[in-house]
């Protein structure tokens, strides 16, 4: 069986037409896929993801397919591809992706390193050979008229795209809004080429830097032994209860670092006359204590005082952060042991008394006094900071950590003439830009927002999730010290600076600028580029110029002089960018919602880069996407932009880019797979012909294309979820749609891509269907039922996004939203829906039967009832009155209802049986309804449907999230 799979046009017959390129055929997608998995180990990542927070960075295997697949021509072996990708051993130049798929088949069996096993190093650190450098540019040349092609990526983020077009040693264009990225993007992109090593030279001012520092912040860092350094504090909030006017810390927890469900290092709480104290205990399983290290303060975001018992709802207490109306409180520590290794204690007055000095040394200093004072402008949808008094970006630290970024900022500042005078212009400008990488990344685990890490006892990343998450407890880390400040930090930093310049040895650096996509034919010249490549945002999943605001603010103190360019506004520039932000529209009023003008804003501003991208192309040019979202509405506006922008698809290929379950992304729009999705810049102009296609004659065919996406798909051997699965057809179904655009239905309205990718979802549903559902019958179900289980088959899990399950639902002919009140099928779960169980929907039969008086608007599902109107309401009645009145009643039940004659009830039983998850509290009581004296009588024969389809998936699952830890 191939691992390949594609969808592309017909290979053009004429001279008339372009060449055709690699990525328009087949392409060894599995195998680059576990690359992309093995790339996903955080011990093991490019030194690119490491360098400074950034986000939604793409793999090295992913970038580098889509590169290379982009520029060379078709009929590239995959032998070819992997070999120039760095995958295989040495002198294996056969049946590489058959090698890697063997490898990872058997991985369980390994005794050694992921390389030694796989028999080749992480393909990230390895660059083509000189060698394979000149046969690739004769290749090229001979494909593109006799020039190398040019690789454009407008939209260029944490820049692994172009870094690696600049390892290829192909002329490298890279675009970005943000500075912050920016930043990166000049580090990774010119200094890395052109100006290599600085090794010791960063060192020499990193030290500089550090001494100066250093010599102002001592004494905020006080020890209470000698050689005990202070490495990170654990900070809470303490406010005072209005009713005993008591002391009480913000604290859900008290654990410092937790090794396991009881044992670790905790601080335990004393209370005394409206005081607390805190005392640093070790705890084991086999402690003899009351105290729970479990139980805080805070449960479900109110607060209860410990001294009285009053609860403090979750307003009060952040209208009294909100007004300031608290005191920081250190109440753990973590230090450095002379002896070896670190420890713990207790936060006391001496480190209060710290604090104290920094907010004494704030309001004696005019220049801290300003430093860091651009407003906070963030919106709702990421967790608005001044919401907590956070009004402006200084005040997202805390005094010490405040005065400490300020004194290091002021070191460099000192630093920063001497660095002048010194070095060239070139080599200035890299050394000042590097050094403030360091500084800039000491916020992500120093300010308010970075969380302490119990599992590790260790200060963890500010940006976990996507947003400002408020902390109630904090980390305070010491940037002076050795091992977790300023100069860990900027080692890391200073090496992976150093591995790029290794990587970029030799190769031309790339053109950088800051500025909007829709505005680059000035910069780079109209039909210039060959070959664009982007990773377009992420429609509404990132917020990125809102969460680099804090990022940007700090460098813009250290390098407003060195690239002004960069930093010419207060805050980041959010009016160009382009996400599908609701919170630019709040409080207009219209007829069309916040979300719809959101996604216009989106659709509008992703339209104008594909028609700049369109610009910037020359005829025949080839613009390649890698797009990781599974929203719908992200799709609709994706295919819109650009066939609007004059593309014509040719091809798309589903590749596995994403460790399953990330946490950052857990729950969001974001897929597990990257769609690569690939069109051309016409060598002509595309005649307007002035017709429109009818909807009904693309529909079937529309549907055909995407059942036969799904079915290769599931015969490729990929590595996909049902989800993915869908989301893989929609190029081929984006495709047709964009071959007969533009569409209309028979009153002459145009009909836009997400019709077509709706009905892609409801063919690709049933294929799946075909495929997974041994149960017969199905198909005759009733839509509610349907969709509940297609819901459970495609999704494996009661929660799934709300504009997927709607879609779901008009594909069998079901409305959701009139469904629900009636039905009680479904709940709303932080925007998403949440599948209900029997518990949730049935009366109880007890009362009933009592004639007690029950909610039918509560519980809609009446189990006294003779006949249902939906498959699932009768097998739920029946677990229901099984598990409440037991077996001798629910057989008495089914018997009364004849239900062992209703087909429609039978296979609702197999059909669940199939799709729920074995531990499922559902499928546990069919299993038992299917034995004893019930299951005699409904005699469902189950013997041959596969009740693990759900178990196997999450074993899976599992299994690939084990490679990993």
């Amino acid at each position: 069986m191939s691992d390949s799979h594609t969808t592309s046009e017909t290979e053009p017959e004429s001279d008339d037409e372009y060449t055709s390129l690699a990525i328009e055929g087949e392409l060894p997608l599995k195998a680059v896929g576990i690359e992309n998995l093995k790339e996903a180990n955080p011990k093991h990542m490019p030194p690119h993801r490491y360098i400074h927070p950034w986000f939604a960075r793409r793999p090295t295997p992913a970038a580098r397919l889509a590169i290379l697949g982009s520029v060379m021509e078709e009929g590239t072996s995959a032998d070819e591809l992997l070999s120039l990708m760095q995958i295989g051993p040495d002198g294996l130049e056969e049946n590489i992706s058959e090698y890697v798929q063997e490898r990872k088949t058997t991985e369980g069996q390994r005794d050694g390193t992921l390389g030694e096993w796989y028999g080749y190093p992480r393909p990230f650190t390895q660059s083509p050979t000189e060698d394979e450098l000149a046969d690739l540019h004769t290749s090229l040349r001979e494909t593109w008229d006799g020039e190398l092609p040019t690789v454009l990526d407008a939209t260029a983020g944490g820049g692994v795209i172009p870094f690696e077009s600049i390892r290829y040693d192909l002329p490298t264009i890279a675009n970005e809004l943000n500075p912050v990225p920016s930043v990166i993007l000049k580090v990774m992109l010119e200094y890395a080429p052109e100006v290599g090593s600085l090794e010791d030279d960063l060192y020499k001012w990193r030290d500089r830097i550090q001494k100066k520092a250093s010599e102002e912040l001592d004494d905020l860092y006080p020890t209470k032994r000698d050689g005990r350094e202070v490495l990170a504090s654990a900070c809470t909030y303490h406010i005072q209860c209005e009713s005993c006017a008591g002391t009480v810390p913000l604290m859900p927890k008290w654990w410092l670092h937790k090794r396991s469900a009881g044992e670790g290092v905790a601080i335990k709480p004393h209370y005394e006359n409206g005081d607390v104290s805190y005392e640093c205990v070790e705890l084991t399983e086999n402690s003899n204590t009351d105290f729970d290290p479990s139980e805080g303060t805070v449960s479900r975001s109110d607060v209860e005082c410990p001294h009285c018992g009053v609860i403090t709802e979750y307003e009060e207490t952040r209208e009294l952060l909100k007004n300031g109306e608290f005191e920081y409180q250190i109440y753990g520590v973590k230090y450095d042991d002379p002896r070896g290794g670190s420890g713990y204690r207790a936060g006391d007055d001496l480190d209060q008394q710290a604090l104290k000095r920094a907010e004494e040394r704030i309001e004696s200093d005019f220049e801290l006094l300003t430093f860091l004072s651009e407003k906070v402008e963030v919106s709702s949808r990421i967790t608005d900071p001044a919401t907590y008094g956070m009004e402006e970006w200084r005040d997202i630290f805390n005094p010490r950590q405040l005065v400490s970024h300020y004194e290091y900022c002021n070191a460099f500042r000192e630093c920063a003439e001497e660095i002048r005078e010194e070095y060239d212009t070139r080599e200035a400008e890299a050394i000042l830009t590097i050094l403030t990488i360091s500084a800039s990344k000491m916020i992500d685990r120093n300010s308010r927002m970075s969380p302490w890490d119990t599992g590790r006892g260790y200060p963890a990343n500010m940006f976990m999730s996507h947003n400002y998450s408020f902390r109630r407890v904090f980390c305070d880390n010491n940037l002076v010290s050795e091992t977790m400040g300023y100069e860990d930090t900027s080692r890391k930093v200073i090496d992976c600076y150093e591995e790029l310049v290794e990587m970029a040895a030799g190769r031309d650096a790339a053109e950088v600028y800051c500025g909007d996509a829709a505005d680059l034919t000035s910069k780079v010249g109209e039909g210039s580029v060959q070959a664009a490549v982007v990773d377009p945002p992420y429609y509404d999943s990132v917020m990125y110029a809102q969460l680099a605001d804090g990022f940007y603010v700090l460098q813009k103190a250290y390098l407003s002089d060195v690239h002004p360019e960069f930093f010419t506004s207060e805050l980041t520039n959010k009016s160009d960018e382009a996400v599908a932000n609701t919170s630019r529209f709040e409080g207009l009023e219209g007829e069309k919602s916040k979300k719809q003008l959101a996604k216009e804003d989106y659709e509008e501003k992703m339209a104008e880069i594909f028609s700049e991208l369109y610009e910037t192309l020359e005829p025949g040019g080839v613009l390649t996407i890698m797009f990781t979202h599974k929203e719908t509405d992200a799709w609709d506006t994706l295919s819109m932009s650009l066939i609007e922008a004059g593309f014509t698809i040719t091809a798309t290929h589903p590749i596995t880019s994403e460790m399953p379950n990330r946490v950052v992304m857990r729950g969001s729009q974001s897929a597990d797979s990257t769609i690569l999705l690939t069109g051309r810049k016409p060598l002509h102009e595309k005649e307007d012909t002035g017709g429109a296609t009818l909807w009904d004659d693309v529909k079937s065919e529309t549907r055909s294309e995407a059942k036969k996406a799904a079915r290769e798909l599931l015969d490729s051997g990929l590595s996909l979820t049902k989800t993915d699965t869908i989301i893989a057809a929609f190029g081929p179904t984006l495709r047709v749609f964009a071959d007969n655009y533009p569409v209309v239905d028979k009153k002459g309205e145009e009909v836009p891509p997400r019709d077509a990718l709706s009905a892609a979802r409801d063919a690709v549903a049933e294929v799946l269907a075909e495929r997974y559902l041994d149960t017969k019958g199905f198909d005759d179900l009733d839509g509610l039922t349907r969709w509940y289980v297609l819901s459970w088959l495609i999704y494996e899990t009661d929660t799934m996004p709300y504009d997927e399950a709607r879609q779901l639902g008009i594909g069998v002919g079901v409305n959701i939203d009139d469904v629900k009140r009636d039905t009680k099928i479904w709940g709303k779960s932080s925007g998403d829906v949440q599948l209900k169980t029997h518990s949730n929907r049935v009366q109880d039969i007890v009362r009933v039967e009592n004639g007690e008086d029950v909610s039918s608007r509560k519980y809609p599902v009446n189990p006294t009832d003779e006949r249902f109107s939906h498959g699932i309401d009768a097998v739920h009645s029946a677990i229901h009155v099984y598990e409440t009145k037991g077996p001798e009643a629910a057989w008495e039940w089914l018997s009364d209802r004849g239900l062992k004659n209703d087909e429609r009830f039978r296979t609702t039983v197999t059909a669940l049986l199939e799709v729920l998850p074995q531990e499922h509290e559902t499928a546990e009581t069919l299993r038992d309804i299917l034995s004893g004296r019930t299951g005699e009588y409904l005699d469902i024969d189950i013997s041959n449907i596969n009740l693990n389809v759900r178990g196997e998936d999450d074993e899976d699952n599992q299994a690939a999230l084990n490679e990993f830890e």
